[in-house]
């Protein structure tokens, strides 16, 4: 893509964050409830709540969410879904090659500073505050609130069909917008990190019911980017590796996401601890589902046969332009 089209993007990005109003959508809620988000969301502070639970349950008896839940039947990437070896498809953003060598021996140059005419570029959200997370109690489903712990946001789950997550107030995620989100995690001492069932702990969800297109998930003792189970056309699944689940850390993650429907553009990067772990990989059936818009929920979703309690707890959220925005 051209970097002026890719700063016209960014542009469009920044312009829907600085101009949100929270207007009607399927996904949010009414407006006297988006009006209590600063009384809901203002207990961060104080260390309380962030939401009410709300019990919601579907004819099927399991709890349900809002429209633009994960249900069908993905609870993981399966031994048939296998991820081949990485390999960088295309450059990267901000991540410039290194350099060919063709064997000589090369007399290093000494290095010449060349100083910076233009400022780097500045995060497009933060969560720095009660009123960066949108008040959704439907994402709170049979379990307590997200709570503040310090600097830390943690969501808790104690036994089946509970789910929590918050949604970041970032605007809806649109065919060609490229993003970098940014964030440390950390799961607790107990969390079953070694299971094959699903374990959503951030999700790039389409703005319609079913698995999201792009999503972060702790599956076989790894942390790994997964998605197109849903896609309209049938599953168009593909799963890739970031590293290790980190259980009982702190792990720095980063999940750069270019949007779009058509395979050959969508790509999604990630690097864990430093590391890229994924470069520029092209999800078969793309990054959005056509026609869809998608959007960014954080916490944790699991499978209701998971019973044993577990935690995970993230901090620094940073959502940026470049790499440099957010890390």
């Amino acid at each position: 893509m051209p970097q002026h089209r890719l700063l016209d993007r960014h542009g469009e990005v920044e312009a829907r964050l600085r101009r949100m109003t929270g207007g009607t959508s399927h996904r949010r809620p009414p407006r006297n409830a988006r009006n209590l988000t600063a009384v809901a969301l203002a207990s961060v502070v104080a260390g309380g709540a962030l939401a009410s639970t709300v019990e919601l349950t579907s004819a099927d008896g399991p709890p349900s969410q809002r429209p633009g839940s994960d249900g069908g039947p993905d609870t993981g990437p399966g031994p048939a879904t296998a991820a081949a070896s990485d390999r960088v498809e295309e450059p990267d953003p901000d991540v410039a090659a290194a350099p060919q060598s063709d064997g000589a021996v090369v007399t290093p140059t000494p290095a010449v500073a060349t100083p910076k005419t233009t400022a780097p570029a500045a995060p497009l959200w933060l969560a720095d505050g009660p009123e960066a997370f949108r008040a959704t109690p439907w994402n709170t489903v049979g379990t307590t609130p997200p709570r503040m712990d310090g600097d830390a946001l943690r969501f808790a789950v104690s036994g089946p069909y509970q789910r929590t997550e918050l949604e970041p107030a970032v605007p809806a995620l649109e065919e060609g917008d490229e993003l970098y989100f940014a964030f440390s995690v950390r799961l607790d001492e107990a969390f079953p990190a070694n299971g094959s069932s699903r374990q959503v702990i951030t999700q790039w969800k389409n703005d319609s019911p079913g698995s999201a297109p792009v999503d972060l998930r702790v599956w076989n003792g790894q942390l790994v980017l997964h998605g197109g189970h849903g896609h309209p056309s049938g599953p168009s699944t593909f799963t890739r590796s970031l590293g290790p689940a980190p259980v009982g850390r702190w792990s720095d993650v980063v999940v750069r996401v270019r949007f779009s429907a058509n395979p050959d553009e969508g790509s999604v990067s990630a690097w864990q601890d430093g590391e890229q772990e994924v470069g520029c990989y092209h999800p078969p059936g793309g990054t959005l589902y056509p026609g869809q818009t998608s959007y960014l929920k954080t916490g944790l979703a699991r499978e209701p046969t998971i019973t044993r309690p577990a935690e995970v707890a993230f901090r620094d959220w940073t959502v940026g332009p470049t790499l440099g925005s957010v890390r």
